[in-house]
C-alpha cells in the first residue's frame, strides 16, 4: 500500500517546511502545486523538493484557484498508484496526529473514502500577549511549538482510496469513491498562526467568498440561536462585512490546550455528522454509475450547504 499526496500551496511559508517534512513520514509521493505564492514559499518548496525525490513539483501559476484543481492533478499521475493504494488531500497547514499508514492499513476494502477529526489551533489572546512581547523571538518556534490552543469542531474528507476507474476530473472528489470508513483520521490544523500571516490569508480568501465562505467575513461563528444553518439562503441574507486579524484573536479559556501528552479531546457532537450505514451504502452504490450521480447531485448539494464549514 502506497500513499500519495496532493498539496496545493498560496502564501504558506511559515509553515509548509514542517507541512512537507511531517508528511514525508508517511507519503510515497507528494505532489506539490503553487497557486502563485508571493511570501518565499515557492522558493522554500523548490528547496524541498531539489532535496528530496518524493516531492514533485507539478505546477506554479496564478490561476483562480478551485478545489477542482486536485482532480486535474489526479488525473494526471494516476498512472502511479495501483488499487489498494490511497491518495490524500494534504492542505499546506495540517499535520497528522494519527499515522496515515498505520490507520490506512486497518481501513477494510470495502470502503474508499476517509474523512478527518480536524484539531484547529488557534492564534489566541495569550499568544498575542507573547507575540507582542518580541515578535522575532515569537516567529522563531516552529509553528507546533508556539500553538497550544485548539478546538475540534470539524471535519472533512482527506483520503480516497485508488481504484482503475476512478474519476476525479472536474470534481471536488471522486464521484465513484466508494464507501466512508466509519472512524476519523485525526490531524492538527493550524489556519491563523501570526497577525502578518493572519492579514495575508483572510486578503485571499475575501478575494473569494464563494468558495471561502467561513472566513471571507467578519463573523466566524454566529451563534446557532441567530441562524439555521449554514445554507446559501443565509449568506445571501447575511451583510458582508471584510474580516481583520483582530478579528480572529480567540480567547484561550475558550479552548483546549494540547499538552504534548496527545490526549487531545474530540468533540463528535461538534463535528459534521458522518452518514449512517445504511444510508452510505446506498449513496456508494448510485454513485457508481451515470444515472445514480443524477439522481443524487441535487441532494448531496442541499446536503453539503446544511454542513458548510461555519
Amino acid at each position: 500500500m502506497k500513499i500519495f499526496s496532493i498539496c496545493c500551496v498560496r502564501d504558506e511559508n511559515d509553515i509548509i517546511g514542517e507541512t512537507l517534512e511531517a508528511a514525508l513520514g508517511w507519503s510515497d509521493r507528494i505532489f506539490v502545486f503553487d497557486n502563485a505564492s508571493a511570501d518565499g514559499t515557492w522558493e522554500t518548496v523548490q528547496e524541498i523538493a531539489r532535496t528530496n525525490s518524493r516531492i514533485e513539483i507539478v505546477g506554479h501559476d496564478d490561476r483562480t484557484f478551485t478545489d477542482e484543481l486536485r482532480g486535474e492533478i489526479f488525473e494526471s499521475y494516476r498512472s502511479v498508484a495501483s488499487t489498494g493504494d490511497w491518495w490524500c488531500r494534504l492542505d499546506s497547514d495540517e499535520i497528522y496526529i494519527d499515522d496515515p499508514h498505520r490507520f490506512l492499513a486497518n481501513v477494510p476494502d470495502k470502503y474508499g473514502f476517509v474523512f478527518s477529526a480536524s484539531f484547529d489551533f488557534y492564534f489566541t489572546d495569550v499568544d498575542l500577549r507573547s507575540y507582542e512581547k518580541d515578535p522575532a523571538i515569537w516567529l522563531a518556534q516552529p509553528v507546533r511549538e508556539r500553538l497550544k490552543f485548539y478546538e475540534n469542531s470539524w471535519g472533512e474528507p482527506r483520503f480516497v482510496r485508488h481504484r482503475n476507474d476512478l474519476h476525479w476530473a472536474g470534481l471536488i472528489w471522486p464521484a465513484n469513491r466508494g464507501r466512508i470508513f466509519p472512524s476519523r483520521i485525526r490531524l492538527k490544523h493550524f489556519p491563523y498562526r501570526s497577525p502578518a500571516q493572519i492579514s495575508r490569508r483572510l486578503e485571499i480568501r475575501q478575494a473569494q467568498p464563494g468558495l471561502f465562505k467561513h472566513e471571507a467575513n467578519r463573523s466566524l461563528t454566529v451563534p446557532k440561536s441567530e441562524r439555521p444553518d449554514w445554507s446559501e439562503q443565509y449568506f445571501k441574507t447575511t451583510a458582508f462585512e471584510k474580516a481583520c486579524w483582530q478579528d480572529r484573536v480567540r480567547n484561550a479559556d475558550e479552548c483546549e490546550v494540547d499538552l504534548g501528552d496527545n490526549g487531545f479531546v474530540c468533540r463528535d457532537e461538534l463535528m459534521p455528522p458522518l452518514p449512517s450505514p445504511a444510508v452510505d451504502l446506498i449513496k456508494a452504490g448510485l454513485q457508481a454509475t451515470p444515472v445514480g450521480r443524477a439522481i443524487l447531485s441535487p441532494i448531496l448539494k442541499w446536503r453539503r450547504n446544511q454542513h458548510a464549514r461555519p
